[in-house]
């Protein structure tokens, strides 16, 4: 069995630093992005940092979140670290977006902001699902995170989130075949970015059953070879060979595959590196990660565009930290320990019923 003596401080730091540089990529993409259309028709055709980041962020979901309802074994405490973690950083995120409007900055997505129906599905983290436009036009992906979450937790339920390539064969049979009907039988678009995601999910939970010993490197290695075949195959059926015009955000075949290869090349390097001290300013952007990436829009709306780039990366840069800095202090952290305060006096509460039970049995 293939297993690690890594220290666990290292193991989870070394996520921390993979959060923070994804979340860097997903920035710059956007902050270079408007610059010129060349780096524009280069994150469509050849390589998407964004994509990249994306995919990083998804192979530590899938890494990380089994072991946080398997350590407990309670999925009412799972669900509410999980919204603690997600929803009240996403509707800070909302709120500020709503009132931009006020200091005459337009909505970052076109989005209608009056309409009563884009607030409950957006506020629901569903408006993917509900086909409503994205109020944080970063959010597509937080849908997708609740769909990890529950997918888990039928595991959990049923007794096979253990199994790992039950789970991993169920879902990506399920891709590949919504790859391939979608567009044939519906004539829609399956999207791709999703397959990356899923795929990314289940390759992430076969590399963490190999690093807690539980799963042979050879078996971790078929699944993630197998996830990528399956999102390749996914982006094949479903993306052009060349840019489309009249949907300059979608990439191209070679573009979605190679931003997909090196975002596992990037997880597997950084595993491979775990045990090294990364610097602290990575491992702050790890932490403050998740706000980074819900409040750079709002930075990138605010910043003049027509100020020279010189002035406008950096500005933007600097106003993006701010945001996750204010937003991760302010926001998540009390959020999350207000989470764990509450598992604490549970696990408390249940220890004490235990022992009374114990002691009467006696």
């Amino acid at each position: 069995m293939g297993t690690s003596t890594t220290p666990v401080v290292s193991r989870w730091q070394f996520l921390d630093a993979i959060r923070g540089l994804a979340a860097i990529a997903v920035v710059f993409q956007h902050f270079l992005w408007p610059l010129s259309p060349g780096i524009e028709s280069f994150f469509s055709t050849v390589w998407s940092p964004g994509r990249f980041g994306v995919v990083a962020f998804f192979l530590v979901s899938g890494f990380i979140v089994p072991r946080s309802l398997e350590q407990h074994g309670d999925l009412k405490a799972f669900w509410r670290a999980r919204f603690m973690r997600l929803f009240p950083a996403y509707w800070f995120s909302l709120l500020f977006i709503g009132l931009l409007p006020i200091a005459g900055i337009a909505s970052l997505n076109g989005t209608d902001l009056g309409s009563l129906k884009v607030w409950i599905a957006n506020i629901s983290m569903l408006q993917g699902f509900a086909q409503v436009p994205e109020i944080n036009p970063v959010a597509w992906t937080l849908g997708l995170e609740l769909v990890l979450y529950s997918a888990i937790s039928v595991a959990f339920i049923k007794g096979f989130l253990g199994r790992t390539w039950l789970i991993a064969g169920s879902l990506l049979v399920a891709i590949g075949v919504s790859s391939i009907v979608f567009p044939y039988q519906f004539h829609i678009r399956f999207p791709a970015g999703a397959s990356a995601v899923f795929g990314s999910i289940i390759a992430g939970l076969a590399l963490f059953r190999w690093f807690t010993g539980k799963f042979k490197l050879s078996e971790a290695i078929a699944v993630m070879v197998l996830c990528l075949g399956v999102t390749v195959g996914s982006s094949i059926v479903n993306y052009s060979a060349t840019r489309s015009l009249t949907d300059v955000l979608q990439p191209t075949q070679f573009c979605a595959i190679l931003s997909v290869a090196t975002g596992y090349l990037f997880f597997l390097f950084m595993l491979k590196a775990r045990s090294l001290t990364f610097p602290k300013w990575i491992l702050w952007l790890g932490k403050v990660s998740y706000s980074l990436y819900l409040l750079h829009p709002i930075a990138l709306a605010v910043v003049p565009h027509n100020w020279s780039p010189i002035v406008v990366i950096p500005a933007q840069l600097i106003l993006s930290l701010l945001f996750a800095w204010f937003g991760y202090e302010c926001i998540e952290l009390p959020s999350i320990e207000m989470a764990k305060r509450r598992l604490a006096k549970r696990e408390l509460k249940l220890t004490s019923v235990k022992e009374v039970v114990f002691e009467q049995a006696a």
